[in-house]
């Protein structure tokens, strides 16, 4: 870091890990062009120092062509992006319709793609950073929550392929991978767990969504230790690839390489206690 201090960009800047970078980022060197949709969103954000609120909605082309327009406009450069914005749609994947899917794509990858694409120019000027908000969700896939983990496995081909192209360009794409984290995501999850009465999947879905939300609520990391990742991130010369944040990366290491048979054994044995079980 030189003595001027560099802009980035954070989508979906007006809650949990999004509001954590940008507080933390802020009192640590950068300037932030902090993302969101609401007006009231964006008014809290102008009320941080060093922080400039900005409309993105990352659906919307013209949003970000706007906030791209505003950016150089400010001829401040722009040295990172945090590809934060996302949203989780769960439940058995027989019972999702293809809109729910689409939307979940739309903004967790094609989103990604707007904003990176929009920008690249901006970072390919000052050699910066794109850093990508995935999840442990990216290698490993839950039962009932196949919407969301498959469009961070697609997020994170996207990125691997971005990276390997940047190679020459000296621009550095990141994954950050954080477990649960504490965010208001687990109240919202509540409405889901009685969506899907009469289905199939009616009581396993359930009662996995229900321990999945419990574990969230009481057993989660807070968000600014994802902001200190993210902010390590941003300033090391030689960064890693890919930051995985979990309390138990023993456990995380061993999902990843544990064959998929093993792991489907494991399930099917959860998923017929549950059904089982007549409590």
């Amino acid at each position: 870091m030189n003595d001027l201090k560099k802009h980035v960009l954070i989508t979906g800047a007006n809650s949990g890990i999004g509001k954590a970078c940008t507080e933390y980022l802020a009192c640590n060197g950068f300037n932030i062009y902090a993302g969101a949709r609401k007006k009231v969103d964006i008014e809290n954000l102008n009320r941080i120092d060093n922080v400039r609120g900005l409309k993105i909605d990352v659906t919307n082309d013209q949003s970000i062509q706007d906030a791209f327009e505003t950016i150089k406009n400010q001829k401040t450069g722009l040295y990172g992006i945090i590809n934060n914005a996302g949203i989780v749609i769960a439940g058995p994947l027989m019972e999702i319709n293809t809109d729910e899917m689409i939307n979940q794509f739309n903004v967790n990858l094609i989103g990604v793609h707007r904003v990176t694409k929009s920008f690249f120019p901006l970072l390919l000027q000052s050699k910066g950073r794109i850093i990508m908000m995935s999840s442990n969700s990216g290698f490993f896939s839950a039962p009932f929550f196949g919407p969301y983990c498959s469009s961070k496995f697609a997020l994170e081909g996207y990125s691997d392929a971005l990276r390997r192209e940047l190679l020459l360009y000296d621009v550095k794409v990141i994954l950050i991978q954080p477990g649960r984290v504490k965010t208001n995501i687990w109240n919202k999850g509540e409405a889901v767990l009685n969506s899907f009465k009469g289905s199939l999947f009616e009581k396993e879905a359930y009662e996995i969504g229900k321990y999945t939300i419990e574990k969230g609520k009481n057993d989660s990391l807070d968000p600014k230790y994802v902001a200190k990742v993210v902010y390590t991130a941003l300033i090391k010369k030689s960064p890693k690839i890919r930051y995985m944040i979990v309390p138990d990366k023993f456990r995380n290491k061993m999902l990843k390489i544990l064959p998929g048979k093993r792991l489907d054994s494991i399930f099917k044995k959860e998923l017929e206690r549950i059904k089982n079980d007549t409590k």
